[in-house]
């Protein structure tokens, strides 16, 4: 681990007003952000400063959705990892919200941590574990999350045994898959090739305690950003797997009671849905924009806008960052 080089949380900029959960963030060339939105979706945030909901108060199995992961379609519709007890993959366009696919095999659709496409549209989804609650999970001993693929409407469980699956970054570049464990604390790894998964899982890098690692982005020099919540830090993971801090609120009193939480088997929602924090929120995502891809924008599950900072080195464009999106919603 490298020293830390973190930011200032004075050097912070925030975008946007008045969301509910938004987990998580994408960015498109002409400067408009998307985030999440408890039971509404998905949030424009245009880069002219206006917003919009892109849909209305919806639920799903008679419980509002919960949106995490967001994808970008380029037909300029999105999916949308719907993390309520509902569960599926949900699709968005301008005529509302409805399910895409279940994600499972049985009856009943299991909550979808996160989602996006790779170049050939191949769609790739995780889900934290196959429990219910998924809270049942939060444990050190705990491991059966999976990565699946959508191909042609039919779906396949990639990778399973994982520790909590969140997100996933896909590098064809550099031939690798590297997945979020969140209650491994850890980012892992499988060899990629163009026709998919390719190997056998490693782990890449076990982060500090309390750092419970949500939201992985690719940058340009073959590396990642790593949001993590409870901790409230960000990293910057390297391509030998060396990190270093570059913007954290840690408290280490909170943090200290989380971990003997999870040591005692006791860690429930209670440890999620609170933060003593005031500025990371329990940052959980992150994503590259600006033309040239040099600032970082943040998903903050607990709060109602968007952390901005300047990104330690500059981004990689995703398969989404030269689609054009309909304008449509109810401005707010």
């Amino acid at each position: 681990m490298l020293a830390a080089k973190g930011k200032s949380l004075g050097e912070l900029q925030f975008l946007g007003h008045g969301m509910s959960r938004p987990e998580s963030v994408l960015a498109i060339s002409s400067g408009d952000i998307f985030t999440s939105h408890k039971s509404r979706g998905i949030v424009r945030i245009c880069a002219d400063g206006s917003q919009y909901h892109l849909a209305k108060e919806t639920e799903l199995g008679g419980v509002p959705i919960v949106p995490n992961g967001i994808a970008l379609r380029q037909n300029g519709t999105f999916l949308i990892a719907n993390i309520s007890d509902a569960g599926g993959l949900l699709e968005l366009d301008a005529e509302g919200v409805r399910l895409f696919h279940p994600c499972g095999s049985g009856e009943q659709s299991p909550p979808v941590n996160f989602v996006c496409l790779d170049p050939t549209g191949r769609i790739w989804f995780t889900v934290s574990s196959t429990f219910s609650p998924r809270s049942l999970a939060y444990r050190r001993d705990v491991q059966n999350g999976y990565v699946g693929v959508i191909e042609n409407g039919q779906m396949r469980v990639v990778l399973e045994g994982l520790h909590y699956t969140n997100e996933i970054c896909l590098d064809f570049e550099a031939g690798w898959l590297y997945v979020a464990e969140t209650f491994g604390q850890k980012i892992s790894r499988v060899p990629l090739s163009e026709n998919g998964v390719d190997g056998h899982k490693q782990d890449f890098v076990h982060l500090p305690k309390g750092a419970f690692v949500d939201g992985i982005t690719l940058d340009s020099e073959g590396g990642l950003i790593a949001a993590c919540i409870v901790s409230n830090e960000l990293f910057r993971i390297f391509p030998d797997g060396d990190f270093e801090t570059i913007l954290t609120e840690r408290q280490n009193d909170w943090v200290g009671m989380v971990e003997a939480a999870l040591d005692a088997g006791k860690m429930g929602r209670a440890h999620f849905d609170n933060a003593p924090t005031t500025s990371l929120r329990n940052v959980s995502s992150s994503a590259f924009f600006g033309l040239d891809l040099d600032r970082l924008v943040c998903g903050n599950l607990l709060g109602d806008s968007l952390p901005v900072l300047k990104a330690p080195v500059r981004g990689r464009q995703l398969p989404h960052w030269g689609v054009e999106v309909p304008l449509w919603g109810d401005a707010f």
